[in-house]
């Protein structure tokens, strides 16, 4: 079954490089390239600095990806050849990593199933192609449970672990709701293979290596903005999924994007619209930001669980939301289609391969509970929409694999016993 993976792999790799190569045109147009990620990148490549706006550094964004995408750029230019090399690639080694931990988890093939699953799905296979950060995210999430996923933990793994997780900080802070609980199966294991003083002598390791692997970075921003922090992204996605609007606009499965272009737009966007700003003003701003989310959470106590119960079920809805607004690609009932075929396996037969996995590994399926639990826990506050779910969907590839695995386990076990 391996070899066959492989060989999969290697045509899906290709594959990517080869539709990359007939969407080439449209590379710096596609994904978040109208955020100011493709600004960043440039500014890195032709003025080595982290900024915007050249001569103004900037604390807006994690600086892992526009760092990845200036070495792509510094590579091959300006286009789509060298980031897409790198995230394909990206692509196919978390598909390795997600056929191993099902197979760990279960057997080859519960590993089979969801390593191809992986390496299929619409989403991660586009995503690999355009300006996004989420291959990139999901590697370093996968890597980091990988190396803790393994039968005998020495202190290489917990000193791994570490950076992988800081790495992935400087990607996402929504690292975060995946660190927590995998803090907590790693003191687990520790503790009953070990003791309870390895327990915590591993977990310090992790934390210890996270800090010291973003402290570069945290210094810069201490230095610039007297502050120790990462970006200043997280307060205005908090106050795009808490405000006046958002009901309304998570409900009609319109992008919370749109609530910052509304005509008049809202009066703290009025004050502060989006802009390159110097650092220790944008740390003003995205307080301001933040403490209006805050404010309005207070006033509005009822609202807000009605809010987070949405948020909720648009993060694990079968109905693709929020509607795209560039159709250049595909309507949206095509991409509601394509989202249904997709997704509707996973959830449907996740439960049953958590359950199947439970009765094996209980350790191993409370990390994933705990992982799905505080990923949905954080979208009820912050915003709930389905491409937001996607870092937790190769674990409900894994629990799918086994899934099916264990279906074909028990289909034969029947045959053998009736013939």
């Amino acid at each position: 079954m391996l070899k066959i993976f492989y060989v999969i792999i290697i045509v899906l790799f290709v594959s990517k490089i080869v539709c990359g190569y007939n969407l080439r045109d449209s590379f710096l147009n596609r994904g978040n390239s109208h955020t100011f990620l493709n600004k960043l990148a440039f500014n890195l490549v032709d003025h080595n600095e982290f900024s915007i706006n050249a001569g103004t550094p900037s604390v807006d964004y994690e600086p892992l990806y526009p760092w990845l995408m200036s070495a792509a750029y510094s590579i091959s230019g300006a286009g789509w050849l060298a980031l897409t090399i790198i995230q394909a690639l990206l692509h196919s080694i978390t598909s390795f990593m997600i056929y191993m931990l099902a197979k760990k988890m279960w057997n080859e093939t519960a590993g089979f199933f969801a390593g191809l699953f992986h390496a299929f799905y619409p989403y991660f296979f586009t995503y690999s192609l355009s300006i996004y950060d989420t291959t990139l995210f999901v590697f370093l999430v996968f890597m980091t449970i990988w190396i803790l996923l393994r039968d005998k933990l020495s202190m290489k793994h917990f000193i791994l672990s570490g950076i992988f997780t800081g790495l992935a900080f400087l990607t996402r802070g929504t690292m975060i709701v995946f660190l927590i609980p995998l803090l907590v199966y790693c003191f687990y294991i520790v503790w009953k293979k070990k003791n309870i003083t390895q327990a915590v002598i591993a977990c310090t390791v992790i934390i210890g290596m996270n800090i010291i692997t973003q402290l570069p970075w945290l210094m810069r921003n201490k230095n610039l903005t007297g502050q120790f922090m990462i970006s200043t992204h997280g307060p205005f996605g908090f106050w795009q999924g808490n405000n006046d609007y958002s009901y309304e606009y998570l409900s009609k499965n319109i992008s919370l994007d749109e609530i910052y272009r509304r005509n008049p737009p809202p009066e703290i966007y009025r004050k502060y619209p989006m802009k390159s700003r110097e650092p220790k003003e944008a740390v003003a701003v995205a307080g301001e930001f933040q403490k209006e989310a805050v404010e309005w959470i207070k006033t509005h106590p009822q609202d807000f669980i009605k809010l987070a119960f949405l948020k909720v079920q648009k993060l694990w809805t079968w109905n693709r939301n929020p509607a795209s607004s560039n159709l250049a690609y595909g309507t949206n009932e095509g991409r509601e289609i394509v989202h249904k075929i997709s997704y509707l396996p996973l959830l449907l037969l996740s439960p049953i391969g958590l359950f199947f996995l439970w009765k094996k590994n209980i350790p191993a399926a409370l990390l994933i509970i705990g992982i799905v639990c505080c990923f949905t826990g954080a979208h009820a506050i912050v915003m709930g929409f389905t491409r937001a779910r996607l870092p937790l969907d190769p674990l409900l590839m894994i629990l799918t694999g086994i899934a099916v695995a264990g279906f074909s386990e028990r289909f034969s076990n029947h045959k053998l016993i009736k013939g």
